[in-house]
């Protein structure tokens, strides 16, 4: 019987030098791949409404590669997404607030908060595909503008089969106010909003920027919020943590997060914490 023996790589991979034991062991983690029991995969969550989807293709028109696979993504995010609980008049509420309301709830009650050994900042699980909560008719109505004859999915692939390719906006691709969040917290900002929404004449705020103003309030709450979830996880591994040194560790981002991002931060490691959250955020 023939046996095949594989032949030694030629070059080795470059080893790092110098990491400090709390970066050496992430570093190693992270190597493991598939082997390693966290990640940050996607998750999908649905308002379990037969029409329900998540992936939006729009969001992916730049990404040409993608272009043969999106039927694919949507059925696969629909059959893996878990149902979320609603409240009894979210479909009274309009399209922004339902957005909202089901992506701040995603973010601040169904994901699990996870803080891995040596952390010093929180704040690890944020790829989600969220429901588009759309009503039946609104459901219907985005299948005929997106994958209907003439559809912005038609014009898409009519650019891209002449050559002009990458013909679309994508979600993230943003230029955030981080200074804004940094210095004066994600409390200055909920307070600009409800002052414009208090500024509104009735009618206005009964319309579609009252609706929106209104769905920004309830996103400018969701790092506080999540905020204050890994800080109870914080101070609850700091009770099992087991030497001084790391319970010290675990206080001190429990103290942070009491701070940040809600308030201005007052030291760098705070800044630092968040920035991280909302750019996590932001990109989810």
């Amino acid at each position: 019987m023939n046996t095949t023996t594989c032949t030694p790589p030629r070059y080795a991979i470059k080893q790092p030098q110098n990491l400090s034991p709390r970066i050496r062991w992430l570093r190693d983690y992270y190597f493991q791949g598939l082997n390693r029991k966290w990640n940050n995969e996607f998750t999908a969550w649905t308002t379990g409404t037969a029409w329900d989807f998540q992936y939006e293709e729009a969001f992916y028109y730049i990404v040409p590669e993608t272009y043969s696979f999106f039927s694919t993504f949507r059925a696969c995010f629909n059959q893996t997404a878990r149902p979320v609980a609603l409240p009894a008049d979210f479909w009274a509420r309009s399209l922004p607030e339902r957005r909202a309301w089901f992506i701040r709830e995603v973010m601040v009650n169904y994901l699990p908060q996870e803080i891995l050994p040596g952390d010093l900042i929180a704040g690890g699980r944020f790829n989600v595909q969220t429901s588009t909560c759309l009503t039946e008719r609104e459901a219907r109505t985005y299948a005929r503008l997106t994958r209907g004859k003439d559809g912005v999915r038609a014009a898409l692939q009519w650019f891209h089969n002449h050559g002009y390719g990458n013909v679309g906006v994508t979600g993230g691709h943003l230029v955030p106010d981080y200074a804004r969040v940094i210095d004066k917290g994600w409390r200055d900002i909920h307070a600009e909003l409800e002052s414009r929404c208090a500024a509104l004449a009735e009618r206005a705020r009964q319309g579609p920027r009252g609706a929106q103003l209104r769905a920004m309030l309830t996103a400018a709450t969701m790092a506080r919020d999540v905020a204050s979830r890994y800080r109870e996880l914080c101070l609850k591994l700091a009770e099992q943590a087991p030497d001084e040194k790391r319970r010290q560790e675990l206080r001190q981002m429990a103290a942070n997060l009491a701070r940040v991002p809600w308030k201005p931060a007052a030291t760098f490691w705070e800044g630092v914490q968040a920035l991280w959250l909302t750019h996590m955020l932001i990109m989810s």
